[in-house]
């Protein structure tokens, strides 16, 4: 059995993209939280939008709020 990922089952639709973000805004927002920097909002539609896998995204995340980017 496989398993799609980013690489297998990219989103082709901006608007699938756009309701995985306010899903993550909402699921953020109810446990009291909020991403503002752009980078990293950049970074989740980025993985929202299938480019990058969660560990790559985890990876940006760290290397752009330790300013090793």
């Amino acid at each position: 059995m496989s398993i799609a990922n980013a690489r297998t089952a990219p989103v082709v639709d901006e608007a699938d993209v756009e309701r995985r973000m306010s899903f993550a805004d909402a699921a953020l927002g109810a446990a009291g939280h909020e991403v503002t920097d752009p980078a990293v909002r950049a970074i989740s539609r980025r993985l929202a939008a299938g480019e990058v896998t969660g560990d790559e995204a985890a990876a940006l995340v760290k290397a752009q709020l330790l300013g090793t980017r």
